[in-house]
């Protein structure tokens, strides 16, 4: 019996200290994952991350990281301390919501706002809302290197002084997203929601959202550039002023795609709405969509690395480095049309209470492999361009006479008189066109000639 007794207890002993190394083993190969981590947060434009501490030990490490934020055109940034607590494999065992019980795992870090390595002024943000501080992330990293991660904002409800006598009452629902991501951090996907925010100031409703959803991927395109796709959803926005709704948004969306085709990138651009009332106007059903194709790969790969410079120079727009980084972006984009790129606008669709507009665009760039950076003429000489809409005659009416009353200070019927007359003369010089109770046009650009409504554009025609 003893001598089984022993061999149990030995037997223990080696699993123990078998488990112990697998943990420390494990423990060495989750920091380099989380270097690795560190590497991609830096290749951002606006978000730095800095490793202070790493305390690493046989079954969970201890990390502190700081992380700035940097803001265009404001020279001061925002930094906030997180810490990673880092639970190495071979197997996890607390439970949460995101965790049913044991399971193989590399390592489960633990992210959680560290207020006391931040700046003032995210702890002044902590402070009005305590909630902010208790936010946290969980990530589950496979035996493969692989994972998920899990990120929630609490909800809370809080009031917040303003600059003068008046006090803000915000109603945060929360926030929660999730992400997958590979071995390498090059793939990732996820998703994210928000349920609602609300404004209250002094007793008065003054803004309000609801069911803010959205999704994402990346992943390695060509060139260094990175492709996917990401859309968001919020079922209505509303603003309000003095108890009457001056803006209310339903179903607002919008998704963004881009793709490989050899050498070049194609993107496209989706955004929607189902109605907005604003400004005396009721609008929607509404869409538009636009793509951008045969976009050089290698010449936005060298954009993504000027960015951080581009970022860096904003704050300080009169010297001479932040002209020098403007002339960088400058002659970037003339390389990049002269790779000749297309540009499409191919739906705009509004339907309004005034009324309809509808129109398509499309603008490409045709010429030799010069860079036109400084080269306007060249430039202009290289566009083909068409376009042509259709709008209500009231819809173009009302937003003629707002315009022009806005911009010149004149009274309504002072506005209509002058827009009647532009109109008079737009249709003289076959610029518009009446179809029923609609104006519609079409124009062309190419080789420097305009063409307008299948006539070539005679300028003289029109009124000073």
């Amino acid at each position: 019996m003893k001598k089984i007794l022993t061999v149990i207890v030995c037997a223990c002993l080696a699993l123990a200290g078998i488990y112990a190394g697998a943990g420390y083993w494990m423990g060495v190969q989750v920091g380099r994952q989380h270097d690795r981590l560190i590497e991609t947060i830096n290749k951002s434009t606006y978000l730095k991350a800095s490793v202070k501490s790493y305390e690493r030990g046989i079954f969970s490490s201890r990390v502190l990281v700081t992380l700035t934020v940097a803001r265009p055109k404001v020279e001061k940034s925002i930094s906030f301390g997180i810490v990673d607590t880092v639970y190495h494999g071979p197997f996890a065992f607390f439970k949460n919501r995101h965790i049913a019980g044991p399971r193989p795992v590399l390592a489960t870090i633990r992210t959680q706002l560290a207020p006391d390595d931040s700046s003032d002024e995210f702890k002044k943000i902590v402070e009005k809302a305590p909630e902010i501080g208790s936010s946290e992330a969980l990530t589950i990293i496979s035996i493969d290197g692989s994972g998920v991660s899990y990120f929630d904002i609490p909800s809370f409800q809080r009031k917040f002084p303003g600059e003068n006598s008046e006090v803000f009452d915000v109603n945060w629902g929360g926030f929660s997203a999730q992400s997958h991501f590979d071995p390498r951090l090059e793939q990732i996907s996820g998703s994210f929601e928000g349920p609602f925010l609300q404004i209250v100031e002094s007793g008065n409703l003054q803004f309000r959202m609801k069911d803010l959803l959205g999704s994402f991927d990346s992943r390695p395109g060509v060139k260094g550039v990175y492709v996917g796709s990401s859309s968001f959803s919020v079922a209505s926005i509303e603003g309000i002023e003095k108890d009457n709704t001056v803006f209310n948004l339903i179903a607002l969306g919008g998704k963004m795609e881009s793709g490989v085709t050899g050498e070049t990138i194609d993107g496209s651009l989706r955004l929607g709405f189902d109605k907005l009332d604003a400004g005396g106007m009721s609008m929607g059903p509404s869409t538009m969509e636009f793509d951008g194709r045969k976009l050089d790969a290698e010449i936005l790969a060298r954009f993504q690395k000027l960015l951080p410079e581009l970022q860096k120079k904003a704050v300080a727009e009169k010297t001479d480095g932040a002209d020098e980084a403007r002339d960088k972006l400058t002659a970037l984009i003339g390389e990049l049309i002269s790779k000749s790129p297309e540009f499409e606008m191919k739906q705009l669709e509004v339907k309004t209470d005034k009324g309809d507009l509808k129109g398509k665009a499309r603008l490409t760039f045709t010429g030799p492999g010069l860079n036109f950076a400084g080269n306007i003429l060249g430039l202009i000489a290289s566009i083909e361009a068409n376009a042509e809409f259709s709008v209500s005659e009231a819809l173009f009416l009302f937003i003629a006479q707002n315009a022009y009353s806005k911009g010149s200070g004149a009274n309504l019927e002072e506005a209509k008189n002058s827009v009647d007359e532009l109109v008079k003369g737009l249709i003289a010089a076959n610029i518009l066109l009446r179809e029923g109770d609609s104006f519609k046009s079409s124009a062309a650009y190419k080789h420097g000639i305009v063409t307008v409504n299948g006539r070539k554009l005679d300028l003289s025609k029109l009124k000073q």
